[in-house]
């Protein structure tokens, strides 16, 4: 990414930026890129489409997860931190596991 400078304006100074005409965003050219019908712009209308529709937060991986209120015995929840960071997932992991091994009824 050579060329590109990251700058930190607050919004009001983003504001008077603008209105001294000191944006460097050419957003001719991106309204053009939107209406044309050249493959390399329609690559870009899909990746801004794909920005503008992005939600906040992480982005689901696999199967969406619900957040619950599990209690379990204290020498359980211990024995899963001591093998380090991901121990949540591994904690996951043994429950899909015993799933497979087991018919629920």
């Amino acid at each position: 990414m050579t060329g590109l400078k990251t700058t930190t304006l607050t919004s009001e100074q983003i504001h008077q930026a603008r209105a001294q005409g000191q944006s460097a965003s050419n957003w001719q050219q991106v309204r053009q890129a939107l209406h044309s019908q050249d493959p390399q712009a329609e690559a870009q209308t899909q990746a801004i489409a794909q920005l503008i529709e992005r939600k906040r937060g992480r982005p689901v991986q696999g199967e969406p997860k619900t957040a619950i209120s599990l209690r379990v015995p204290n020498s359980v929840l211990a024995a899963f931190k001591q093998t380090g960071p991901g121990w949540q997932t591994r904690m996951t992991d043994a429950l899909q596991e015993w799933l497979r091994t087991h018919q629920l009824t």
